[in-house]
């Protein structure tokens, strides 16, 4: 399997979705490379009161449609249902995914 990177956004399998779905990693490349899990955040084209619109640029992420990271769905998954790596999260897009994260977890910003 290709190296998974914190920032990469997978095509992942889902246990309570019938077809592949897109989702960001967000956990840091230490626990990428050594652990059986990755820490995801499930993509969606649905907002949201919880959601983080995502950069509209197919050409680095990978996204053809306006997407929303799904905060409030972060959570592990085995890297075996990881099916494909379609793009990236721009650099400059990551505050705004960390807050989203935040509000989630009741963190203070």
């Amino acid at each position: 399997m290709e190296r998974i990177s914190r920032g990469d956004i997978w095509t992942v399998e889902l246990i309570n979705h019938p077809k592949p779905r897109p989702a960001l990693i967000i956990s840091i490349n230490p626990v990428n490379d050594l652990c059986p899990d990755v820490f995801v955040i499930p993509i969606t084209s649905q907002l949201g009161p919880l959601r983080v619109p995502l950069p509209h640029d197919p050409e680095q992420t990978g996204l053809r449609t306006p997407s929303y990271a799904k905060c409030e769905s972060l959570g592990p998954i085995y890297k075996g249902r990881l099916k494909k790596r379609i793009g990236s999260l721009p650099k400059g897009s990551w505050s705004e995914i960390e807050g989203g994260v935040k509000r989630v977890l009741g963190l203070r910003e």
